[in-house]
């Protein structure tokens, strides 16, 4: 049994089609069936039902998998575990993140890691969560930021570095402001004019998806992808949107912007990190893994309380 056997082999579990599942895996199709077979044959059962172009995990194939995540995930923290003995790190750290994180969070987390590992370069890509999680799945970036993950990949590993619930952002020059940050109602935010990120972005799926499901109707003045036009809108007073306090920086709060936690709103947002569960990650990713989750929870948790 094989690493890359069980790379193929998560990969078809996860697209159910052994065509995606081989350019997941940047290998020929005939390769990666041929590869699943011999595992199958060396297990002595069959891991797939094969019906036409798609493929469905057998009971066995689902039991296996469950065993292979667990294995995997156990190697990688070994890894990790392995890399903190080792000092001196140079290299360059390919990571993706969505917008507002790249502007409020990204900088000073990075500027603490840079302090230890001086040495390290940094390449952002800044997109969509989708995007990014099928950029990490495909090895274009080593880890992803992300908000709100909700789809489940076999390839990665998804790791929950906070939680957050929504607040309201205005101008601090808007009536609500003056309230002494008490909190509102979603159906009193209904009759405000409201400014909505578009929806190929996360935040703006999970505002629209809020008010559909409470039944509140929204009319968003504005619709737009920028997240800095967004803010600089609310900023102006033309109108009202729903965020999350880590996706504004600190420097804005209070002074130009203020956020009100909502009343009836208690859900919150997970943001998390993601990368390979199987494959070569480097060194400094896994040190930059080890500095996220020693750093961002009691900042963030902190952010939510105060």
């Amino acid at each position: 049994m094989e690493m890359h056997q069980l790379t193929y082999f998560l990969a078809a579990a996860q697209t159910q089609n052994f065509r995606k599942a081989a350019e997941l895996s940047l290998v020929a199709q005939s390769a990666l069936s041929r590869q699943i077979a011999t595992l199958e044959e060396e297990l002595g059962v069959e891991l797939f039902e094969r019906k036409k172009k798609r493929v469905t995990l057998t009971a066995a194939g689902q039991d296996f998998a469950r065993h292979v995540r667990n294995a995997l995930e156990q190697l990688q923290e070994g890894q990790q575990e392995l890399s903190e003995l080792r000092g001196g790190h140079r290299g360059t750290l390919l990571l993706g993140c969505i917008e507002s994180l790249a502007s409020a969070f990204l900088p000073e987390l990075f500027a603490n890691f840079h302090q230890h590992y001086p040495h390290v370069r940094l390449k952002v890509r800044v997109n969509h969560t989708d995007e990014l999680i099928t950029s990490v799945e495909q090895g274009e970036i080593e880890l992803g930021f992300i908000l709100d993950p909700k789809l489940q990949s076999e390839l990665l590993i998804t790791k929950e570095l906070f939680r957050q619930p929504l607040h309201l952002l205005v101008s601090i020059r808007h009536p609500l402001a003056q309230t002494n940050k008490s909190a509102v109602t979603l159906e009193r935010i209904a009759h405000e004019p409201f400014l909505l990120l578009d929806e190929t972005s996360r935040m703006g799926q999970i505002t629209q998806r809020i008010f559909a499901q409470r039944g509140l109707r929204m009319r968003p003045l504005v619709e737009i992808e920028s997240v800095e036009g967004l803010k600089e809108m609310v900023r102006q007073d033309i109108g009202v949107t729903l965020t999350l306090p880590a996706l504004i920086r600190p420097s804005q709060v209070d002074h130009d912007l203020v956020l009100l936690p909502i009343a009836d709103l208690p859900e919150e947002f997970i943001f998390a990190l993601v990368y390979r569960r199987v494959g070569s990650i480097s060194r400094v990713a896994r040190e930059f893994i080890n500095t996220i989750a020693r750093d961002t929870h009691d900042k963030f948790s902190s952010v939510v309380s105060s």
